[in-house]
């Protein structure tokens, strides 16, 4: 978005008018922040403060004018910042608050360490630089002094070398009223909160901002994979650093998350690379050590494992591709999968969840609930496509297993899934019951979490699949405890809340690489981490929501 001479005339008319209609020329100090950047690289943020609001708008004017004029320049993203609910706060009371947060990354203010926002930061400055950061994701977050004084030397031109960081005493907490200029408009973001700096949607056509997002997050999740078929695995993106370790489960599960998003648009250019990536999957972790009983291998070149959930990944994607194109190509490789889950579960229905590679031996009876779930639906998905009835009374046995344990405590997205695929084809009220159960306890953590947790989505769509097919076949009694309003508004606010997730262009404008992050989903308390297995779990919950979800 360069904007050419008239534009830029226009875009000045706006800015001031929209400033004007927010700040009155009264006597207090006013300070305003605009920020600068493209695709390519991490923004400028320029700020001027002053008691005399002429004064702000005529600096803006002429940084504006400076900015368009130079050689070259390429401006793809505009936001405006204008500071209020100022706060001063005693630096080491800052410091234990950030330490102590419940949920990492989520101090959601800016901070200017002087009275006259001489030194100040946006709070979208603070975490593009990883001024608060933590190592890993459940260990507390600090202040990273050395990235702080980097950040403040670009920023203001070797400011630490006499700005000396021990003697902080107090500094001036603030939130802002924001917009970023797009379409030749001025778009609000929302102010504070975990929402903070996202933008507003009209929510008489929120289906069709998400159809949007989920077309443009396809259009991401589609170029990470490389011209081999493997994905880039994910990003920290604050400092551009690519994720190393890859996993076999994940690239199975995103390609069948993009081949799901033919349900919303067919992008038939993205077959070419979706076959390259099954072939990888295929080629790199596929073994048959017995003819017609496959497994799909994860981990270490060196010591390879056989995970439950990776051959119930690749039948969900194998199957996913027969449903959308109708072409039987990869069923033998399905069916070949599901023989190697059934040699995991017992007489009982209980699984074994990961074995060593090649020797077959079991190396953990157990290690992530997840699994089960996993492979119930991969066989029920394999089952409706060749009516092979031993996966059917596989899964039933299965159940037993779950109903027996309680597995509906875990409150599992997995589980939501199977078990409403399973009330399709066997409506029995026990398996209804179970589906229940498994989010009716889980209301409350999920009206109150306070992360993009997108697998709860997942799980609470799966659900109403479930229930509007209990309505449909009578199931009236046992629809009374379904609590199905309160489900419909939950799965309403978890969908506005998982936008906070989603890198939109105000957000990506201030980490280090813009373009490689641009429309991907993203996890905020693991240092905004954006992996594959991100884009997956929003897709599918979106997917679902514009498929089914009818207010």
């Amino acid at each position: 978005m360069t904007l050419k001479y008239l534009e830029q005339i226009e875009f000045k008319r706006k800015l001031v008018e929209w400033i004007e209609q927010r700040f009155t020329n009264n006597n207090t100090f006013k300070t305003l922040f605009i920020s600068l950047g493209n695709a390519e690289t991490r923004c400028k943020v320029w700020s001027t403060t002053d008691v005399d609001l002429t004064k702000v708008i005529k600096r803006a004017m002429v940084y504006i004018d400076k900015s368009f004029s130079k050689s070259n320049a390429s401006i793809e993203y505009i936001k405006l910042d204008l500071v209020q609910n100022i706060k001063e706060k005693e630096w080491g009371d800052v410091v234990t608050e950030i330490e102590n947060q419940v949920h990492n990354n989520h101090f959601r203010k800016g901070i200017s360490f002087d009275a006259q926002f001489g030194i100040c930061l946006l709070e979208q400055e603070i975490y593009g630089r990883s001024v608060i950061r933590g190592v890993i994701y459940n260990e507390p977050n600090f202040i990273d002094e050395k990235n702080l004084k980097t950040t403040l030397d670009k920023k203001y031109g070797k400011l630490t070398e006499k700005f000396d960081f021990k003697k902080i005493k107090k500094v001036y907490l603030f939130d802002t009223q924001s917009a970023i200029y797009e379409k030749q408009q001025f778009i609000e973001l929302q102010t504070g909160g975990c929402q903070n700096g996202v933008r507003y949607i009209d929510e008489n056509n929120n289906k069709d901002h998400i159809i949007q997002m989920i077309e443009k997050n396809a259009a991401f999740l589609h170029d990470q994979i490389k011209d081999n078929g493997r994905f880039i695995y994910g990003y920290f993106p604050a400092y551009n650093r690519e994720i190393k370790s890859y996993n076999t489960v994940r690239h199975c599960t995103s390609l069948y998350a993009l081949i799901e998003t033919f349900e919303i648009n067919k992008q038939e250019q993205y077959w070419f690379k979706i076959h390259q990536s099954i072939d990888y999957a295929l080629t790199h972790f596929y073994k048959e050590p017995q003819l017609g009983t496959a497994y799909m291998i994860d981990g270490l070149d060196d010591e390879p494992e056989i995970k439950l959930g990776s051959n119930a990944a690749a039948i969900l994607m194998l199957t996913k591709y027969q449903e959308i194109t109708q072409d039987n190509r990869y069923q033998k490789y399905a069916e070949s999968l599901a023989k190697g889950i059934q040699t995991m579960i017992d007489e009982q229905g209980e699984t074994t969840h990961i074995l060593n590679y090649p020797s077959l031996e079991i190396k953990d009876k157990f290690r992530i609930v997840y699994y089960d779930g996993e492979a119930a639906l991969a066989l029920l998905r394999l089952y409706q496509i060749n009516k092979n009835t031993v996966l059917l009374d596989t899964v039933k046995l299965m159940f037993e297993h779950f109903i027996l344990k309680n597995y509906d405590k875990y409150h599992d997205h997995w589980l939501s899934y199977c078990t409403n695929e399973l009330t399709k084809i066997c409506p029995e009220e026990k398996y209804f019951q179970f589906g229940l159960n498994n989010y009716l306890k889980h209301m409350d953590f999920i009206r109150n979490r306070q992360t993009v947790y997108a697998t709860l989505l997942e799980m609470m769509m799966s659900a109403y699949k479930m229930l509007v097919r209990m309505e449909e076949q009578g199931f009236t009694e046992l629809l009374k405890s379904a609590k199905f309003e309160e489900l419909k508004e939950l799965i309403q606010l978890r969908v506005e809340f998982q936008r906070n997730g989603f890198f939109y262009p105000e957000v990506a404008m201030y980490m280090q690489k813009p373009k490689n992050i641009l429309h991907g989903f993203y996890v905020r308390h693991d240092r905004l981490r954006t992996r594959i297995d991100d884009q997956e779990h929003n897709l599918s919950g979106y997917v679902a929501y514009i498929n089914y979800f009818d207010i």
